[in-house]
């Protein structure tokens, strides 16, 4: 049951998907407010991993456009899959954010590298592995 992977700590609350404070100061409200509303989303598919976008959003308590919001950070961060469905878009949940880690390039530029965790584990073959 993969909802239990997403515990709702009091930092996930101030800083939602993971993002380290340093990135978190950085961002505009507009994009808070938008990566708030993809966590709420995450939290709102309970132990469900396809679901239809009129429902997660209902269920997360968020107004179509902050869903549409959050739902395109989700998307931006290939943590969901999006598909047409008879009454609405289709969301299907295929990643959980995991970190954020902080490198430093070869021109001395801080840059973050965003890790998620797949729900389900890649079919991959021997010699693709590293």
């Amino acid at each position: 049951m993969f909802a239990s992977m997403v515990p709702m700590t009091e930092a996930a609350t101030e800083r939602p998907l993971g993002f380290p404070a340093e990135l978190w100061a950085e961002m505009s409200e507009e994009h808070r407010a938008a990566c708030t509303s993809a966590q709420a989303l995450i939290q709102a598919f309970g132990t469900k991993r396809t679901v239809a976008l009129r429902s997660v959003s209902r269920r997360a308590g968020l107004a179509t456009d902050e869903a549409l919001e959050g739902l395109r950070v989700l998307d931006g961060m290939d943590l969901v899959r999006i598909q047409p469905g008879e009454r609405g878009p289709i969301v299907t949940l295929v990643a959980l954010p995991d970190e954020h880690v902080r490198i430093i390039g070869p021109d001395g530029s801080v840059r973050w590298v965003f890790i998620a965790r797949p729900l389900d584990a890649p079919e991959l073959e021997p010699h693709e592995l590293n």
